[in-house]
């Protein structure tokens, strides 16, 4: 399903979104983040990792093998975990 929401001016960033690090795309260069705004992003993607290592990992028994059956069972032409399980 693609959904789109629209906003009243698609060039700018929603409140909250990150602005595209492309900028100007008829330039083609990379806009530089300043040292404090990296140093966010990096502390954001360290509470992210911490808070998905604190997750209990409790799937039953045989979960996952049964997942990458499962996966490779839609896929016969491309088989990912072919010899695996």
């Amino acid at each position: 399903m693609n959904r789109s929401i629209a906003r009243p001016d698609a060039t700018e960033p929603a409140p909250g979104e990150p602005g595209s690090p492309l900028g100007d795309a008829s330039a083609g260069r990379l806009v530089p983040i300043t040292p404090v705004e990296q140093a966010r992003r990096v502390q954001a993607l360290e509470e992210a990792l911490q808070e998905f290592d604190s997750m209990p990992d409790n799937d039953p028994p045989g979960a996952w093998d049964e997942a990458m059956r499962d996966l490779d069972a839609h896929r016969p032409h491309r088989r990912l975990f072919e010899g695996i399980v």
